[in-house]
């Protein structure tokens, strides 16, 4: 009997750890950001979601490339003005973050997005 319960907490455990690191490795920390401030304007490709551990939206740049920008938690880019439809997709956005380490991604961990002169400092905190 005592066999049989530690085989049955074993396994729970294996499952929560599983389940644990799984939530880490979704989570878009800064660490494969790079150190420099980056800039870029473009026009909104898609709306905020604020679907997932992070708000996220695209915009497209004059060259036709398409950027993932990941946001702040939801809760916290809601608390900044940013939600679905503020920008009207198409609109020229100016964003402010720290790009991807890998050159060959085009994601912006943003920290800033300007619309029509307004600022939605999604990382008021992060901002210099």
């Amino acid at each position: 009997m005592q066999k049989r319960v530690c085989v049955m907490l074993g396994a729970g455990l294996a499952v929560a750890l599983s389940f644990a690191s799984a939530q880490v490795s979704a989570h878009h920390g800064w660490a494969g950001q790079g150190e420099e401030q980056f800039e870029l304007t473009g026009k909104l490709h898609r709306d905020v979601s604020l679907a997932g551990p992070h708000a996220t939206m695209q915009i497209i740049d004059e060259n036709g490339q398409v950027w993932d920008l990941t946001l702040a938690p939801p809760a916290r880019t809601q608390r900044a003005g940013l939600r679905e439809g503020v920008i009207p997709l198409g609109a020229e956005v100016t964003i402010s973050g720290h790009r991807n380490r890998d050159m060959n991604r085009f994601e912006v961990k943003t920290e800033r997005v300007t619309y029509d002169g307004k600022n939605y400092d999604v990382y008021p905190d992060r901002i210099s």
